[in-house]
């Protein structure tokens, strides 16, 4: 501990002393005369993004996009380019440092839309992706190495192909260095922990009398783990209740605890040794000794779930051209990441109600409480046999936690060439190839058999199992940390998935004017391209013979390819231009065609133009008509069980209808001998998700309307603003929009020949539901509308001297999900979570900056902002037509983060940074939040160099 404060101090003093001595430095360093035509012209290049193929700069695009440049990726100082991307506000958070859930990727969510509708791509071209639905990892894609990112939103698959729903995100590549740099950074936490650091080099330069360059880039960064025990906000495990008539938060838990549990509907309404009444959670094993079960007995998983997510990565890339001859350049880009990434989760929660039918309890353990094997003997052994008709629960903590240990070998080369067809039509052909191979070794998991095995013991010696296995002792099961290491190491497993995923993608383009008119040059983009996706996923033999537990349950292999050819084409044409009220007029049109192997033919187009009635105005408007096949995983994985949170609404509560009652009794299994106690045991039900060959293609169509304000009277200000709007139809998803969906579908309508009524009839003998099957389908309707801002400004306050400001923001107007035709379309923007809505969907986002530069220093100061947002289950509500929940906490509040950083060049060829993140310790909401959009960590920071040689 001793060490850690000091650490820490040194690394505050250390930033607060460079931040000092940068400001004096600032603040005496001597006047230099700086070009201003050579700053415009650097901030125009900041902002250049294509937006089509057709080369053209951010302001003139008709597509709302935005640009991350590279003096906003040095002043961000991170190396985890989901970060850079989840500060805009274009951006719903995906996956990344901070999750703890999917496949431990790092993702962009544009529009809040999903990650599989962004397509993210580097230099223009498809990146392998990191699972079987060809979602990339961005942990893949160094920031340090990234020249710029180019964020297109709203559909572009007449443009970049499938998957561009949402928009796509290009990550443009440095690729032609000269020289040496070197270069590093050390961050930490307020606290303490949650270190990070990186150390890398670039080096590079010409060759052949320059006619080519070639680039090196190598990198080691290392990411601690960080555990929610570590920080208060995260320890807290609480449940909305009413007390008193008046909403409130208890303490609660999940109903498998480590102490364990004994169910059954015979046990319902008998009393404990207290006097208590036994309720449908059953018989609770606390220290004082056996009792009923109180919800302030469920187990807090919180405190073992990360935070921060640990990550070791190694990197190495090669980039280079060549002039083969005047007109002819051949091109390359090749790179290798591993990455090794841990994720915890609580202890693996085994049921016997789920996974061992017919299960019985043997009242011979010896470990059981003499009481209970009376109580137990009197009221449930009616046959004398010694064995009793009751459940287990036992959260299985004595064996540690769930981990999952992936290590990710990732490669991709590119090979191509380019060249001049003319003098104002270029051509250029390609080929590239990624390979992605993901091995997951899951440590905490339990085989099912044996656990079986544990509980039958030898009538002989009832401290030996009945079965012929000398390695098997009866379980002790009864209470917290009452297994022994030889019980634990019969029942405990470690087990292995690997994946494995390839990508091969040739195309060719020519793009450049094909003439002039008088309004100006008429450019065109045509080309072909051929990809072939592939993919394999072999789970641990455990997990497909059903014979083991542990983050996953009853996994199949998954294996599958598809492949595309694709023909498209762009056209920019000046109609009017330097007229009377027509500054510029111009149309553009393009069109793709693909032929999927798997959904066939399909199009994809767009038409739009702008118009400028002077100079300093134009206006601007987009319609796209966007594609996206199904992907490897939604055609072809097999059955898998998942196990998401719902509600049955057969649980005997006060809202429960007569009407519900007897449908639960009569058509959905619900014995009528429990039906007026029934409880679900567990808020997750068990599901079997799976693909559908069947599937087809998504469709989606997207508006956007703008305006682009560059005023003359004002130098240096442009403002840009646009509308957007788009659907999508067709959308791909579990039947029904997921298990709570399809519970409150067949709610609507109660009745089986409701097609959402027959999956709940899987059930157990005592009413639970299980293995409700959930497979793909074209079901789906998603819908999103917003206003996105966004204003830069400079402003010279002397010769070397100037401040720099921008602020982004959107304004979100809908978000609206519809799981199936027969389900209500909940409208999420401004709600977060409830099972309804999922991440943050806050209707105002914003983030502004304010820079001062001044000769070698630079200060920057960065704010975002999150309006409060509200529960999801008051989206819910409204959306089915019922009362709004009483609920203690029902939003969020509004969300402030300060970001403050500083570079410091010390010579031409030397600089240091620093910055602090989260400036004034902003805690997460209470409550109410997800560890996507919200900071989790607190106040942290970081100093760091780079050196040129």
């Amino acid at each position: 501990m001793k060490r850690v404060g000091i650490h820490r101090a040194a690394l505050k003093c250390g930033s607060a002393l460079f931040l000092t001595m940068a400001v004096t430095s600032a603040a005496f360093a001597q006047d230099q005369v700086q070009d201003q035509d050579q700053a415009e012209g650097e901030a125009t290049e900041s902002i250049v993004v294509t937006g089509s193929r057709i080369p053209r700069p951010d302001v003139e695009s008709n597509s709302p996009v935005n640009v991350i440049g590279e003096e906003e990726i040095k002043l961000s100082v991170t190396v985890e380019s989901e970060q850079l991307l989840n500060a805009l506000p274009q951006a719903v958070a995906g996956q990344g440092a901070q999750s703890n859930s999917g496949n431990l990727s790092a993702t962009v969510n544009l529009r809040g839309l999903g990650a599989v509708r962004t397509l993210v791509l580097q230099n223009g071209r498809r990146i392998v992706g990191a699972s079987q639905d060809g979602v990339v990892d961005l942990n893949l894609i160094p920031p340090s190495l990234v020249s710029r990112v180019e964020v297109v939103t709203g559909g572009a698959s007449a443009v970049y192909g499938s998957d561009a729903m949402a928009g796509v995100v290009n990550f443009v590549m440095k690729d032609d260095f000269e020289g040496f740099e070197v270069g590093g950074f050390y961050g930490i936490s307020d606290e303490g922990d949650a270190a990070r650091y990186n150390l890398e080099f670039t080096a590079g330069g010409n060759f052949d009398d320059g006619r080519g360059n070639i680039v090196f880039h190598g990198s080691y960064f290392d990411r601690a783990q960080l555990v929610g025990a570590k920080r208060d906000h995260a320890i807290v495990f609480l449940a909305d209740a009413i007390v008193n008539g008046q909403p409130t938060l208890v303490p609660a838990g999940n109903g498998v605890t480590p102490q364990g549990t004994i169910f059954s509907p015979q046990l319902v309404g008998l009393r404990d040794r207290a006097g208590t009444a036994i309720g449908t959670a059953g018989i609770f094993f606390a220290p004082e000794g056996w009792r009923a079960y109180r919800a302030s007995d469920g187990f807090n998983d919180r405190v073992f779930t990360n935070l921060q997510m640990p990550m070791k990565r190694w990197q190495a890339s090669v980039l280079g051209h060549y002039d083969l001859t005047d007109s002819v350049t051949a091109f390359w880009e090749g790179s290798y990441v591993q990455n090794k990434i841990n994720s915890v989760l609580g202890a693996v929660p085994m049921s016997s109600s789920g996974f061992i039918p017919g299960f019985q309890l043997d009242l011979r353990n010896p470990y059981l409480d003499p009481s209970l094997r009376e109580f137990l003997r009197v009221n449930l052994d009616g046959d004398g046999n010694n064995l009793v008709p009751v459940n287990i629960n036992r959260r299985l903590l004595d064996g540690g936690n769930r981990t999952s240990d992936q290590t990710r070998d990732f490669y991709r080369i590119v090979l191509g060439l380019k060249g001049a067809l003319t003098d104002r039509l270029n051509w250029e052909v390609f080929y590239n190839q990624g390979e992605n191979k993901i091995v997951d070794r899951q440590g905490g998991g339990v085989l099912i058999d044996n656990f079986a095995n544990s509980f039958l013991t030898n009538p002989a010696n009832p401290f030996d199992c009945a079965v012929a296995d000398p390695r098997c002792v009866t379980i002790n099961p009864f209470g917290f940390g009452s297994l022994t290491q030889q019980m634990i190491d019969y029942i405990s497993t470690d087990l292995t998935n690997i994946t494995n995923l390839k990508q091969k993608q040739i195309g060719a383009s020519v793009t450049g004017t094909l003439f002039s008119l008088p309004a100006g040059d008429v450019g065109i983009s045509v080309g072909a391209e051929y990809r072939k996706e592939s993919s394999q996923f072999d789970p641990d033999q455990l997990y497909v013979q059903g014979k083991a537990l542990s983050r996953s349950a009853g996994l199949s292999p998954t294996g599958g390819s598809f492949d595309v050819a694709e023909l498209y084409g762009e056209v920019y044409v000046p109609i009017l231009a330097d007229t009377p009220g027509f500054e510029l007029l111009a149309f553009e049109g393009g069109a793709r065609f693909s032929d999927y192997s798997t959904a066939g033919k399909v199009y994809s187009y767009k038409m739009g133009g702008e118009w400028s009635p002077f100079r300093g105005l134009k206006f601007r408007g987009l319609y796209q008509r966007a594609v996206r096949a199904p992907n490897v995983v939604e055609l072809f994985s097999g059955a898998t069980n998942t196990a998401p949170q719902a509600l049955d609404f057969c649980n005997a509560d006060a809202g429960r209808t007569q009407a519900e009652r007897d449908f639960c009794v009569n058509s959905l299994g619900v014995p009528a001998s429990v039906i007026n106690v029934f409880q679900q045991e567990n808020q997750q039900i068990r599901a079997v998700t799976g693909g559908n060959p069947n599937l087809q293609e998504e469709t989606s169509d997207t508006w956007s309307v703008g305006a682009v304000i560059r005023p003359d009277f004002i130098p240096n200000l442009q403002l840009t603003i646009d509308y957007y709007n788009i659907k999508i139809d067709d959308a791909i998803g579990s039947f029904g929009g997921g298990l709570q969906s399809v519970i409150n579908a067949c709610n609507a309508n109660l009745s089986l020949t409701n097609i959402f009524c027959q999956p709940l009839r899987n059930r157990t003998p005592d009413g639970q539901l299980i293995d409700v099957p959930l497979l793909n389908a074209n079901i789906a309707k998603l819908e999103t509308s917003g206003v996105d801002f966004r204003l830069d400004y400079r402003y010279n306050l002397r010769e070397g001297s100037s401040l720099n400001y921008f602020i982004a923001g959107s304004y979100l107007i809908e978000a609206i999900t519809q799981g199936s035709p027969v389900a209500a379309p909940v409208d999420c923007a401004g709600y977060i979570g409830g099972g309804s809505c999922t991440t943050a969907n806050p209707t105002w986002r914003i983030t502004q900056r304010l820079t001062w530069d001044v000769d070698n220093f630079q200060l920057s100061l960065r704010h975002r902002f999150l309006q409060s947002t509200k529960d999801g289950r008051i989206a819910g509500a409204i959306a089915s037509g019922t009362p709004r929940p009483l609920l203690a906490r029902p939003e969020t509040g509004d969300v402030h983060y300060f970001d403050l950083s500083a570079n410091l060049n010390v010579t031409e060829k030397v600089r240091f940074f620093a910055s602090i993140d989260n400036l004034l310790d902003r805690d997460p909401p209470f409550y109410l939040f997800e560890r996507e959009t919200f900071d989790a960590i607190g106040r942290r920071f970081t100093v760091g160099f780079s050196a040129n040689f």
